[in-house]
This record gives C-alpha cells, sequence and structure tokens, in this order.
C-alpha cells in the first residue's frame, strides 16, 4: 500500500502494482512537487502511471481533471481500482499506451504533464524529443522525475524553471516558453 500524503484524500491508501520493476514516487518527492507546483483548477497528465498515485495527490490537491498513461495492462487496472476506491473516477480519462506514442500523437492540451519513467532506459529523453508542443497549454508545466545523475534533453518549447534532488531521485520542472 503507498499513502496520500495531502488534500482531501490525505491518509488515503492505494494499492500497488504487483511487479517489482514498478518504482514509486517517494512521498517525500510527492509533497515537494506539489509544494512547488499549484495543481488546482487545472488538467493533469500522468505518463508511466503505475498505481496512479501522483495523479491521486494532483486530484486529492484541486486538480479538475486527469489523464493517466501506461502500457502495462496490471499497472491499468490497479490505477482504475485506486481512482474507483477515491471516487474520483469520472475525472479520469485512462489510457494503455506506450508514453513516447502518445506525447506524439495527442491534440489535447494539458495545463501539468508529470513522468516518471523507469530509470536507466533514456525514456525520459525518448519522451521529450517526441513531444509536440500542443500537448501543453500556455505556461504549461512538465515535471520530471528522474534518476539524479541522467542528463535531461530540453526541446525549444521548454525552459528548466527548477531542478532538485531527493536522494537518488532528481526532480526538474519544465515551462512551455
Amino acid at each position: 500500500m503507498i499513502r496520500i500524503t495531502g488534500g482531501i484524500f490525505k491518509g488515503r491508501n492505494l494499492k500497488v502494482v504487483p511487479d517489482p520493476r514498478t518504482r514509486y514516487t517517494s512521498s517525500m518527492v510527492r509533497q515537494a512537487i506539489f509544494n512547488m507546483v499549484d495543481v488546482k483548477g487545472k488538467g493533469f497528465l500522468e505518463l508511466f502511471c503505475g498505481s496512479c498515485i501522483v495523479t491521486a495527490e494532483a486530484l486529492s490537491r484541486g486538480a479538475e481533471s486527469a489523464s493517466v498513461v501506461d502500457i502495462s495492462r496490471k499497472a491499468i487496472s490497479v490505477c482504475r481500482e485506486n481512482l474507483e476506491s477515491l471516487g474520483v473516477l469520472e475525472k479520469v480519462t485512462i489510457y494503455k499506451s506506450d508514453a513516447v506514442r502518445f506525447v506524439k500523437s495527442r491534440g489535447k492540451a494539458f495545463d501539468i504533464i508529470f513522468m516518471d519513467p523507469p530509470y536507466g532506459l533514456g525514456l525520459v529523453e525518448e519522451v521529450l524529443k517526441a513531444m509536440r508542443p500542443d500537448i501543453l497549454k500556455k505556461g504549461g508545466i512538465v515535471i520530471v522525475e528522474k534518476f539524479k545523475k541522467e542528463g535531461i534533453f530540453v526541446p525549444e518549447f521548454l525552459e528548466v524553471l527548477e531542478e532538485r534532488n531527493y536522494g537518488d531521485s532528481g526532480v526538474v520542472i519544465l515551462r512551455k516558453v
């Protein structure tokens, strides 16, 4: 089980994906992210969603709607179950898809995109290189959680706002220019 750290669902437990390859955004990192980025009334996209803990945190803290993407059937199933348990499934669109393919093809614009791909596979760079500018609204934010020693490719339409490290994790916040 993993616990929501803030907002209206603070303290609620969510199920985890029964796959040892799934790595979760720690509660410390989640709290730090939501202290830096205001999600109230925003449209939120989570790539590599796993159990949807970050989306649950965003909705708990006032995000208006969310979309989640994962290629794993197990992850999508657990995510759906977790969102149902919170009573927010109607606010979320779930996509079983490859994240790179998703950001290349999606025309809908989001206010905030969060991604936390498996470390060390080059997926951060792949997704950022594939990302179309119209996936973000003007002034939109991309939050990247990555291995702290991993570099980051920044597309021309984004600028780095902040970078912080938490243990082995690094968080980079980018804004659409």
